[in-house]
């Protein structure tokens, strides 16, 4: 019982390079649409009660999903696998 079990997040998901440069670039686009959508609601949502209402609501749903994906672009970069070197042909 000695071995180590591999648990699913130690496992590289990404392939190649490209698939990693790929998930980054979705979750980035994510994380800037999250914080246009709080820009958004702050500028344009009514000074009322249900307003303020409105973009409480816009907190509690876009602060975990910005920090969720934050968090997943960061570990696709550290989980990108290495630059391929080519050998150049003299």
């Amino acid at each position: 019982m000695s071995q180590r079990m591999n648990s699913p997040l130690s496992a590289n998901p990404f392939q190649t390079r490209r698939q990693a440069i790929t998930f980054i670039c979705v979750s980035l686009s994510i994380v800037i649409a999250c914080v246009a959508s709080l820009a958004v609601a702050e500028w344009y949502m009514p000074e009322n009660e249900a307003g303020r209402q409105g973009v409480k609501t816009f907190y509690r749903t876009m602060t975990p999903m910005l920090s969720i994906w934050s968090a997943m672009g960061v570990w696709a970069f550290w989980k990108m696998p290495p630059r391929q070197r080519e050998a150049r042909a003299s």
